[in-house]
């Protein structure tokens, strides 16, 4: 139930390109300061790329009464680098830590860095990303008000508890095929939700939005975060052709014993399923199992569910009036499911 490969992201301008483009370098900058093999194992995941969704969504929350000051523009555009590369560096450290936790072996297609570097140094690059993203955001108060800078690191130190309890709540829940829904959405909200909302808070905080605003950005974010889960989950239990949308083989859930929506809601119509789903599954009954779950209709619903969340989320966009520029949003949240539409 992770959420590393994105193939899909909102279009970008060129202004939004470079910015990602700073936030890139910014990443590998402060990883190159550092020598040793924490540090080189730490910025593989890292220069491997991605699609930075959620330094996208820093960004997209601009307040719109920046564009009438240059100087604030200025300060929140070089703060909002140091807030991009924080939650990008956030989002790779639990990814890291994530994979310890699963005993994934391939991430993007490439090793995991435990496989790469092996177990003690894994856990040290994920802390290594973690610390870094917190002190080259503390840093943002050289450009940003240092009292918004405060806001933001409280944002983020908020969320990576947050991180910690869905990350502890997927544990417990392994192989628990009597989940019911409403906790496996409060775990999406935890471990997917809630980086998205801080990444729409932290951006909505350093350009001065005030604090209901960044609430409702941060209502919005973590509904679109929800649906994104949802949907990543959703082409987990796929055929094999989706593996291009979702950068891996279908059925890594079901291999190690995370149960997720389509999972909870086949089990409904195929009792017998809770059983089978309470032992580990080898690999030659991925295949089998995901037809048997694909059979129930629970995809096609729990699909449905990712539009719902989606639509939910858009209903909070009018709360934000002339503030805010809505279209980046709709579309963050449109992105969210456009890979199960």
């Amino acid at each position: 139930m992770t959420t590393g490969v994105e193939q899909a992201a909102p279009a970008t301008d060129a202004a939004t390109a470079a910015y990602l483009a700073a936030v890139d370098a910014h990443m590998l900058d402060l990883l190159a300061r550092r020598d040793g093999p924490v540090a080189a194992a730490a910025r593989a995941p890292i220069a491997a790329g991605g699609k930075r969704l959620r330094p996208l969504l820093v960004r997209a929350a601009r307040p719109l009464a920046l564009g009438a000051d240059e100087a604030a523009t200025a300060a929140f555009e070089a703060a909002a680098v140091r807030a991009g590369a924080a939650v990008e560096l956030v989002h790779t450290a639990s990814l890291v830590h994530d994979d310890l936790l699963d005993g994934a072996s391939t991430r993007r297609g490439e090793p995991t860095v435990e496989a790469a570097a092996g177990r003690a140094v894994a856990i040290a690059a994920g802390d290594l990303l973690f610390s870094l993203a917190f002190a080259t955001l503390v840093e943002s108060r050289e450009a940003a008000d240092p009292v918004l800078v405060h806001r933001a690191t409280r944002i983020l130190a908020r969320t990576a508890r947050t991180l910690a309890v869905g990350e502890a709540a997927q544990a417990r829940q392994l192989r628990d095929a009597d989940l019911p829904e409403p906790a496996y959405l409060e775990r999406c909200a935890a471990k997917t939700g809630a980086l998205f909302a801080a990444a729409l808070q932290l951006g909505a905080t350093l350009g001065g939005a005030d604090l209901d605003d960044v609430d409702r950005v941060g209502r919005f974010g973590s509904l679109v975060g929800v649906a994104f889960q949802v949907a990543d989950d959703v082409l987990d239990c796929g055929t094999p052709d989706t593996e291009a949308a979702l950068g891996k083989r279908p059925g890594a859930d079901l291999r190690d014993g995370t149960i997720t929506m389509p999972v909870l809601r086949a089990a409904i119509v195929d009792p017998d399923l809770r059983s089978v789903l309470r032992a580990p599954v080898g690999e030659d009954d991925v295949e089998p199992l995901l037809a048997r779950i694909r059979a129930t209709g629970a995809v096609e619903s729990s699909r449905e569910r990712a539009h719902e969340l989606r639509r939910a989320a858009e209903r909070i966009l009018p709360e934000l009036g002339d503030r805010f520029d809505l279209a980046p949003l709709r579309l963050v949240a449109a992105t969210a499911v456009d890979r199960i539409t």
